[in-house]
């Protein structure tokens, strides 16, 4: 449910702001802001998480949900109030999540598991970019209707309903505590794991910064502007790439179980850049989808196998803030992407470089993590 309204809603916010009439500088600052928003709830996971209590956090961010999509659904939205409402929204970007939802339940996952994590990782991925694929589709509805606006902000409503749904859900888990950790990064963590949260977080916001100037929001937005697509072809490309990118989840684990976590994660990651750079350079709307859904066909395969070498790297009780940290560290990489885009785009003809930047940064991250991290993970054993 949850990745069904946030593939929903990365489709439609900067498509909605472009009705509005704001500017593409602006709406670049205003992706910024959700970008900025995810962040500030992984700091907030990260320092207090096991101190304030998991589930209970789980509930806070799903009344926030709540909040932001009853603001984005009005009719008079003013500037100041659409600011609050997309930072505190936990609004997604790329029409799954780094935010603290997956943060907590990718952390406690290893607990219910055992040795096939790598299987239910895959699933739980699989069931996630379904549901986002379903949602990107659901985005383009107004596109039917009669007053597109007004159909537009309904959306926004569900937007809020889903977060209610969450919090009564969330309400009901259990098990899913840590306990006995102080507030902040080092409470309960060892040296060695401390050392390697460092490390990881300042590889994985390369990635991030990387992919912060190809999110779905800005991809939906580029197609937009490049081409001139309609909301309605829109949600129908968007649909058609999460449906790839989740068959591709599946595949991920079952390769992983043949070559490792990290080899899988690196090969298929290398190979969707070099489609990735090719998106703009194909000159057409057809041929930019073409290399799109081929990089999705192998871009997301390291989602699946990098939580599960994360869970190899990570003891039980470092996870939940080893992930939070990360996707942290993540998110903060990839405040730059909107702003670049934004400024790119508005200055017309420079529509090829953000993909570019992009897969040249994703390139680099993939060789580094694989030559500091091949003699760690030699099996697929969970601690």
């Amino acid at each position: 449910m949850r990745t069904f309204v946030f593939g929903m809603v990365s489709v439609l916010t900067p498509i909605y702001l472009a009705m509005l009439g704001f500017s593409p500088t602006y709406v670049g600052v205003s992706i910024f802001l959700v970008v900025l928003g995810n962040v500030s709830s992984n700091i907030l996971l990260t320092w207090f998480g096991d101190v304030i209590g998991r589930r209970s956090l789980l509930i806070i961010f799903s009344l926030l949900t709540f909040v932001s999509g009853i603001l984005l659904s009005s009719s008079s939205l003013y500037p100041p109030v659409l600011a609050l409402a997309l930072f505190m929204g936990n609004i997604s970007t790329t029409g799954t999540e780094a935010g603290p939802f997956q943060s907590i339940e990718v952390g406690v996952l290893p607990r219910f598991t055992g040795n096939r994590l790598g299987r239910v990782l895959g699933i739980y991925n699989l069931i996630g970019y379904s549901a986002s694929s379903l949602g990107a589709l659901a985005s383009s509805i107004p596109a039917y209707l009669g007053d597109k606006l007004v159909f537009v902000r309904l959306m926004y409503l569900i937007y809020a309903m889903a977060g209610l749904v969450m919090a009564i859900i969330y309400s009901a888990l259990g098990n899913i505590e840590a306990g006995g950790r102080r507030p902040g990064l080092r409470g309960g963590l060892g040296r060695a794991a401390v050392v390697d949260i460092r490390n990881l977080s300042i590889l994985f916001s390369v990635d991030a910064f990387g992919g912060g100037l190809v999110t779905q929001s800005l991809l939906s937005y580029w197609f937009y502007v490049r081409y001139g697509v309609t909301l309605r072809e829109l949600g129908l490309v968007f649909m058609v790439v999460n449906v790839v990118t989740a068959i591709s989840l599946v595949i991920a684990p079952l390769i992983a179980e043949r070559i490792g976590n990290l080899r899988t994660m690196v090969y298929t990651h290398l190979l969707s850049n070099v489609f990735l750079i090719l998106v703009p350079l194909a000159g057409s709307f057809m041929g930019s989808l073409a290399f799109l859904l081929l990089r999705q066909s192998v871009s997301q395969m390291d989602v699946p196998t990098r939580q599960a070498f994360m869970a190899q790297i990570f003891s039980d009780e470092e996870r939940v803030p080893a992930n939070a940290v990360t996707n942290t560290a993540r998110s903060i990489g990839s405040l730059p992407g909107p702003l670049i885009v934004g400024d790119l785009i508005s200055q017309g003809g420079l529509y090829s470089l953000p993909f570019i930047i992009s897969g040249s940064m994703k390139i680099m991250y993939d060789l580094t993590i694989y030559l500091m991290y091949r003699n760690r993970v030699r099996d697929n054993e969970i601690r």
